[in-house]
């Protein structure tokens, strides 16, 4: 019988004993399952005691004291490292919820794709459930991921989005992008691609996404529901490694930037100085056809209108020149309103503008309604993330209110 790795890294995890029971319960063959676990725990919390499944053998247990806990790859480097005979890795986080016979799914779908002569891996966002709530608030709907945008430094802002029309569909569709979360494929792949302990945990996803294309392994989104992800930021609140480091006074900050620094040199856009040995570029494919069959360009933070589309990859084949015709640049700001900027209460609206060097409007939005309301009332800040393509780079930002009575009020312009 084929053996999964399960690969769970839980850092004060409340869902981790109802994942393993899930897990369980819900396998075809539970005698197949492998359990490789990072426990980063923190012994007042009690809800994450495995106790009950240290003399089973199935369970590979690592124990952390959550104040020694070093981010989420470090975490993924330690349980690959307990991989022995297993034919399969399913790495996922550690708040999960399974459908009936979720691992005959898993290996019959890779399976499929290996006939073809692919080397896959099974991946992408899953679809949410609520843990306080399941499983009536499932999205009953398997998800894929799209580009949103590029961030600021370097890396790709990656969301989830629906599959249209899935029932219709007999087998994965093709992917752009690793999700964290969510991968299930050859061990190999684990022992091949290893994860990097530097990476704190912003970039993860898009590390391991450009090093497995270039090491020849090949991308897709399950076609069916098969386990669900939960999020859980409310429960935890308070509880993530960043907040626990905040609480000791420890820069988690810098960590994040170390990470972002070494996957802009892995990406090829700068070159800071780090040792790449391990966790390069493969030599089966370069980055440079990943760009193409993703429809991004890493050095000029730029994307192909066909990636925005959402279609899938491997974007249209076409010449070097007419491809960088193609891309548009990706435009991310990162937008705060401050409370103390409106002193009246009559406002209909307030307009954030970006703007050209000649005051010209490249792109704009309008705050009103409810989120105005509430925000007049209660608020003290709006903070959102604004994002958009534009081959013009804006150079400021024009926060404008406007009342019905007054007509535009107070104008603020923040240089960018």
């Amino acid at each position: 019988m084929k053996k999964i790795f399960i690969h769970l890294p839980a850092y004060r995890e409340p869902e981790l004993i109802p994942t393993i029971e899930d897990a369980l319960a819900r396998a075809k063959y539970p005698k197949r399952l492998r359990f490789g676990i990072c426990r980063q725990y923190n012994p007042l919390d009690e809800f994450d005691n495995v106790d009950k499944y240290r003399t089973d053998a199935r369970f590979k247990i690592i124990d952390i004291p959550f104040e020694q806990a070093k981010g989420l790859p470090y975490a993924r480097a330690r349980i690959n490292e307990l991989i022995t005979d297993e034919d399969y890795i399913l790495q996922l986080d550690a708040h999960h919820r399974f459908v009936d016979d979720w691992d005959d799914i898993l290996i019959k779908m890779h399976t499929q794709l290996e006939k073809k002569k692919f080397k896959p891996i099974l991946t992408g966002y899953l679809p949410y459930y609520n843990p306080f709530n399941d499983p009536a608030e499932r999205t009953m709907q398997p998800w894929k991921q799209e580009f949103a945008c590029f961030y600021p430094h370097g890396t790709i802002f990656i969301r989830p989005t629906g599959i249209p029309n899935w029932q219709e569909l007999t087998e994965p569709i093709p992917s752009r992008f690793i999700s964290g979360h969510f991968a299930f494929a050859r061990t190999e792949w684990a022992k091949e691609i290893k994860h990097d302990p530097d990476i704190y945990f912003s970039g993860e996803e898009l590390n391991l996404t450009v090093r497995s294309f270039t090491h020849g392994w090949d991308l897709f989104h399950p076609h069916r529901l098969v386990i669900f992800h939960a999020t859980m930021r409310e429960e935890r609140s308070g509880k993530l490694i960043w907040d626990d480091q905040y609480k000791r006074g420890e820069n988690w900050w810098s960590a994040q930037d170390r990470a972002r620094a070494k996957i802009r040199q892995l990406l090829r856009t700068e070159n800071n100085k780090f040792n790449l040995s391990g966790y390069d570029l493969g030599t089966v494919r370069t980055l440079h056809e990943y760009e193409r069959y993703a429809g991004v360009c890493f050095k000029n933070k730029s994307v192909q209108q066909y990636t925005l589309d959402n279609n899938l990859p491997p974007n249209p084949p076409m010449s070097d020149i007419e491809w960088k015709r193609s891309l548009v640049k990706s435009f991310y700001h990162l937008v705060t309103i401050y409370k103390h900027d409106f002193p009246n209460m009559d406002y209909a609206s307030i307009l954030v503008a970006f703007d050209d060097e000649h005051n010209q409007k490249i792109h704009h939005r309008y705050i009103d309604g409810n989120k105005l309301k509430e925000f007049m009332e209660n608020g003290t800040t709006i903070h959102y993330e604004e994002f958009f393509t534009t081959n013009i780079i804006p150079r400021k930002m024009v926060i404008w209110p406007y009342s019905k009575e007054r007509g535009w009020c107070e104008r603020t312009e923040y240089i960018l």
